[in-house]
């Protein structure tokens, strides 16, 4: 029986698919995890079609299992590398690098996850966390200087740019594909170099690995809706979902992207057995275990069959496009979900069947190639210093190219 509440107004331009995504995300740090465990997890979580596997680089206190530390991850196994090595044993599942860029080398984290998503078959997403050193806050959000999450909106919003960038910089001209025409070849300095013109592909290119970000405070979410594919948000009833949906779509609308450009995955907490019952004092048991404030309110607790009609009301309305979980307190919980819960998700038409696509972006519905931006109508061509000449593409606005490569002594 249907029981979805009807208790919002629709939104401007979004349309909800009627569908939700399941994710796993498991903590770390990755030097704690057994491969072989890592691998039980993924494996069984593709069984049960879920899009995502996030491996968090953070660290989690022993003695509070509730609460992040942002300890020096020195000596950790890096999650890019873990996944890389999940991405062999899977064919499907999105596999999600939660790191950030202050843990190491930024340029190099970005071109770890481009490796990634081209040694997955462009099933990569990087969670772009904040500063390590600020923590995480009980609410999901990050802990930072301005009290709101990240410290810095526009080194972010750089880093990102720079990131997408490199992700989508061409790959490395064919040493032996000439000029579709030639125009003339000069001498400088001793070295010929030939001139001529070459067909460009196009326009659009490749979007690169999908981009998640936290979505916990106001500031974190109107960030997110402008710059990331995913937003992570916080534990939530379904007219605080919504309300979140709707705060993501006026940004994401406001910076000019689609009422649907952005995906909107929902930390939860899922509790299940075979009854109702069964289940509250499952959840009794694990709150007892629990700090105060590390307790799920929102959790979501009963049989497969009652946690799959509450999860209705969430898919139906658009509220959320899925939501990621995080076992470990009980052995077991993933499988449950795989074989329980997802079953009946199915019956009620609001999880698929398959997986949509070979790609994380084709999953989740997000577009797989971008138009680049600032492309302007006319390019003047500039002087080129003969040390400085190598392999110089100019687009001309004619789907050309300007090519100056050396010629074989």
């Amino acid at each position: 029986m249907n029981t979805m509440t009807d208790i919002h107004e629709p939104l401007a331009e979004f349309a909800p698919t009627g569908r939700i995504h399941l994710g796993v995300s498991l903590i770390g740090p990755p030097s704690e995890l057994d491969f072989e465990q890592l691998r039980s997890h993924a494996q069984t979580a593709e069984r049960g079609l879920f899009s995502l596997l996030s491996l968090d680089q953070r660290y989690w206190l022993r003695d509070d299992p509730g609460a992040a530390s942002a300890t020096d991850p020195a000596g950790s196994n890096d999650a890019a590398t873990m996944l890389a090595a999940i991405a062999a044993v899977t064919t499907s599942i999105g596999v999600v690098v939660a790191a950030a860029p202050d843990y190491d080398d930024p340029a190099d984290l970005v071109h770890r996850v481009a490796s990634l998503d081209s040694l997955s078959g462009g099933r990569a997403a990087w969670h772009l966390l904040a500063d390590g050193a600020s923590g995480v806050s009980a609410g999901g959000g990050a802990d930072g200087p301005d009290g709101e999450g990240v410290a810095s909106a526009d080194g972010r919003h750089g880093f990102i740019e720079s990131a997408r960038r490199t992700w989508r910089a061409p790959k490395p001209r064919d040493a032996h594909a000439g000029p579709v025409e030639t125009l003339g070849a000069f001498e400088h300095g001793g070295q010929m170099y030939s001139l001529g013109l070459g067909r460009l592909e196009g326009p659009a290119t490749k979007s690169g690995p999908v981009l998640v970000h936290d979505g916990g405070s106001a500031r974190e979410r109107a960030f997110a809706a402008r710059h990331a594919d995913v937003v992570i948000s916080a534990p939530a009833g379904l007219a605080e979902a919504l309300a979140v949906r709707r705060e993501i779509v006026a940004h994401a609308v406001d910076a000019g992207r689609g009422a649907n450009d952005v995906k909107i995955i929902q930390s939860a907490t899922i509790i299940l057995a075979a009854t109702d019952e069964e289940a509250r004092q499952r959840a009794e048991s694990m709150r007892a275990q629990l700090p105060p404030d590390a307790w799920d309110a929102a959790a979501f607790v009963g049989s497969p069959a009652g946690v799959a009609e509450q999860l209705l009301d969430f898919a139906r309305s658009g509220a959320v496009d899925g939501f990621t979980v995080m076992p470990w307190m009980f052995p077991g919980e993933l499988a449950e979900l795989v074989n329980h819960l997802v079953p009946e998700l199915q019956r009620r038409g609001i999880y698929p069947t398959r997986y949509a696509a070979a790609t994380l972006r084709g999953n989740l519905g997000l577009p797989e190639t971008e138009q680049e931006r600032g492309r302007a109508s006319t390019h003047a061509l500039p002087v080129v210093e003969a040390d400085e000449l190598g392999d110089v593409r100019l687009d001309l606005n004619l789907r050309m190219e300007l090519v100056v490569a050396k010629m074989p002594a």
